[in-house]
């Protein structure tokens, strides 16, 4: 198990190999264009199914083709921000070791490639799994943002700007939405609450985060992905984000995501099978995942797949997709 939590490296173990290979190892390979330069990232896992161990047999980390450190075999070899060859020492081959270091003053381009990491965020929400409350701020996301109301709880701390923004582009998002807020309920915990005039005026309507329905805190959390770090830099990896919305809700969004594109938000990038999300960022944007039976997963543009004449999601859909 990859037990470092430095590092964002998913937890793997042997169920994870690929099934219709006998090799027993993985590899993982990562370029990262950052300020002008490339980092490539490379780590390999070796697996002992037999024994339910593995360790990682490989890790190196170059900065435009120049080394910045390797670890191989358990020995780590640190490179100087000049690239000249710095400490080498014995490393726990059950952690990532890039993860491990701290930054100093002789290494600061290590240091930019995982700040530069930090700022990827990779997520498929799960609105069910979300927790009502928070007992303390939290500046990651769980993949399934099962701690969306802690990271909120972070956001509106630091980016009081960013969540005048938010509400305001919530509000025509969700009907009768007006703010949010978090409330005390209990010892250094808060709880997330949702606002909505009443219909024919009065007295506001206040709803716990968890009396609302999936498809209103998926809508809620997207937008807090879209708007919620202004001015951050960050690139947003979105598995299936149209799970529990209506059509209607689904394309506004799209807008207001493409907007932020090379504004607020770096890059975005976007897994669904939803046909509206294909249509709208598709032929110019869209990648095709095509797999025969259980075999690789082959990328192509998705631009040029449908034929003359139908839309991209209509082409998916009668399978007429040209390859």
């Amino acid at each position: 198990m990859i037990k470092n939590t430095a590092f964002p490296i998913k937890i793997v173990d042997h169920t994870h190999l690929t099934r219709w290979q006998t090799s027993g190892c993985q590899r993982f390979e990562l370029e990262l264009a950052d300020g002008g330069n490339t980092y490539a990232y490379t780590l390999l896992i070796e697996h002992d199914a037999d024994r339910r161990r593995m360790r990682v047999q490989e890790e190196k980390l170059d900065f435009d083709g120049k080394p910045l450190f390797s670890c191989i075999g358990g020995t780590a070899q640190l490179y100087r921000d000049d690239h000249t060859p710095g400490p080498q020492y014995p490393f726990d081959w059950t952690m990532s070791a890039v993860g491990a270091l701290h930054e100093r003053p002789e290494n600061r381009k290590l240091a930019q490639f995982k700040k530069a990491l930090s700022k990827l965020i990779i997520v498929r929400p799960i609105p069910a799994l979300m927790a009502r409350e928070s007992r303390g701020e939290q500046e990651r996301l769980t993949p399934q943002m099962e701690n969306f109301v802690s990271w909120y709880r972070h956001l509106a701390q630091e980016y009081m700007g960013a969540m005048v923004t938010l509400l305001a582009e919530l509000k025509p998002a969700l009907p009768g939405f007006d703010s949010l807020s978090l409330k005390e309920s209990g010892e250094d915990s808060r709880a997330l609450k949702a606002q909505f005039t009443r219909p024919g005026g009065g007295k506001a309507l206040t709803f716990d985060f968890s009396e609302l329905s999936d498809g209103q805190k998926m809508l809620i959390a997207l937008y807090t992905l879209t708007f919620g770090l202004k001015d951050e830099g960050v690139s947003i990896f979105i598995d299936e984000p149209d799970n529990f919305l209506a059509l209607r809700e689904i394309q506004p969004w799209l807008s207001s995501l493409s907007d932020a594109v090379g504004a607020t938000l770096e890059q975005v990038v976007l897994i669904s099978h939803h046909p509206e999300i294909v249509n709208f960022f598709g032929r110019a944007y869209g990648k095709w995942f095509d797999r025969d039976a259980q075999g690789p997963v082959r990328l192509s543009s998705a631009a040029g797949l449908a034929p003359e004449g139908l839309t991209l999601a209509d082409a998916i859909a009668r399978d007429w997709i040209k390859k």
